[in-house]
């Protein structure tokens, strides 16, 4: 499908609302509803995804080609931010409470990448695949490992690259750095939009309404 007919089919959920204020909020609730929260255990937390077991088939799946034509973003006019710096982004039309649980680590990632030892040119092919690879997936929520930077000649350069790339795709509806368990400022977590197949859902779902 292509990025028109995502937007005219995106429009057209939103002319179901009966008004401004109702529309962005169902709209919103739709997009996050089946983001599954991630049940915390007083004992543990440490994230099953980051097992070293799977780290090497996600790699490879995260640096294949992916079939679909991958997301592109510039890499000119980066931002820099340091190596401990709490990283957040939401498009507007995002509720808070989404950042909110995000950094509570209350959202379940559904897959990640280790950028570690990659150089920006690499990483920006894995990450752009990793995109396209999660949305061909209808993944919801995933995690990115970019590091810190702390030892390198340039302090967080790939957090830097990451953050600036994300903010340009237009289905990444938010992110926020992780919680420590999960990476803390070395990684994020990030939202994706629903995909076009769960939307199709939700559309048949209200019109039996």
């Amino acid at each position: 499908m292509t990025s028109a007919n995502s937007e005219n089919s995106f429009l057209a959920l939103l002319k179901e609302a009966d008004s401004a204020k109702d529309r962005d909020l169902n709209h919103f609730k739709d997009e996050v509803c089946d983001i599954k929260p991630l049940k915390q255990d007083t004992i543990a937390k440490i994230s099953p995804l980051l097992d070293k077991a799977t780290a090497k088939i996600r790699k490879e799946a995260a640096t294949r080609l992916p079939e679909k034509e991958a997301d592109s973003a510039s890499s000119a006019f980066v931002p820099m931010v340091g190596p401990n710096d709490v990283l957040e982004y939401r498009k507007p039309g995002v509720q808070p409470f989404v950042i909110a649980r995000l950094r509570a680590g209350e959202y379940h990632e559904a897959d990640f990448i280790d950028l570690h030892g990659k150089t920006i040119e690499k990483a920006y092919e894995m990450v752009m695949n990793f995109l396209s690879f999660s949305k061909d997936k209808e993944f919801r929520c995933i995690l990115i490992i970019h590091g810190k930077g702390e030892r390198q000649k340039e302090k967080a350069l790939m957090k830097s690259y990451v953050a600036h790339w994300l903010r340009q795709i237009p289905d990444v509806l938010a992110f926020h750095s992780a919680p420590q368990w999960k990476g803390g400022t070395g990684a994020l977590m990030i939202i994706l939009k629903k995909g076009d197949k769960a939307r199709a859902i939700n559309r048949e779902m209200h019109s039996k309404r």
